[in-house]
């Protein structure tokens, strides 16, 4: 009864976003946890296993530390001639609380969005405090960058005893989601994507440029062959916002 009215209250608000995940979540089924992978059974074993399989994929790709560098110094160049204010106000604070989604964990710490989304002022005045220090310094901590992977099967009827059957989704720590949503907020117009990009990002989508794409290939369809090049991301890790 309850998800009925959920989604009626949706109907009634005209929110055709919230209409929908209430039918989602009445959908969903969860996923039974395969106990075999790869003829692993242990817990402990299975995870060994993932942490390995992953630790391949995400270091499989090949990098010149010149490149890096010299991106880093095009990076340092350009913010030296920004005129940067190097406080965090509590206000800042509040607006990226905000934006958290509800009911995200952070993963191996155990903190959730929540805790801070229903929490009291007072909370925001002392992250403003500790992320001003972090700018003033210049030193963030290492766990701002670390993040919980969390294996889930990629797709469904595929085999759950198979690894390379998951895909990897990365919890980011809930202080780092905040971190980067303030130097968001405060630096916007300083920050630009492309103009090819549709995937996260504000008022685009990827339905835009799947539109362009099947008016081009019905068009090259009538006049002639056409060759299309697809690109298989699918055990990407994907961050979890």
């Amino acid at each position: 009864m309850k998800p009925m009215i959920l989604q009626m209250s949706a109907l009634l608000c005209k929110n055709g976003r919230d209409f929908w995940t209430e039918v989602k979540k009445i959908r969903c089924k969860k996923a039974s946890v395969c106990s075999i992978v790869d003829g692993v059974c242990t817990a402990g074993g299975i995870g060994d296993l993932l942490a390995t399989n992953y630790q391949h994929l995400y270091t499989s790709v090949a990098y010149d530390a010149n490149d890096i560098n010299h991106i880093v110094g095009l990076i340092d160049n350009l913010l030296s001639g920004c005129n940067m204010q190097s406080t965090v106000t509590c206000d800042e604070v509040s607006v990226a609380i905000n934006k958290l989604k509800a009911a995200k964990s952070d993963g191996d710490v155990g903190l959730s969005s929540d805790y801070f989304k229903y929490s009291c002022n007072d909370l925001a005045v002392y992250i403003s405090l500790l992320f001003t220090a972090l700018l003033v310094h210049g030193t963030p901590p290492i766990e701002f960058a670390t993040s919980t992977i969390i294996p889930i099967p990629k797709g469904k009827g595929l085999n759950p005893t198979d690894s390379a059957n998951y895909r990897g989704i990365a919890l980011s720590q809930i202080y780092g989601k905040l971190f980067d949503l303030v130097v968001l907020h405060k630096f916007s117009d300083l920050l630009c994507t492309s103009s090819l990009q549709f995937g996260f990002k504000a008022k685009c989508s990827t339905s835009m440029c799947t539109m362009v794409l099947k008016e081009v290939i019905a068009y090259y369809s009538k006049h002639g062959p056409l060759y299309c090049v697809m690109l298989d991301v699918t055990k990407a890790c994907i961050r979890q916002g």
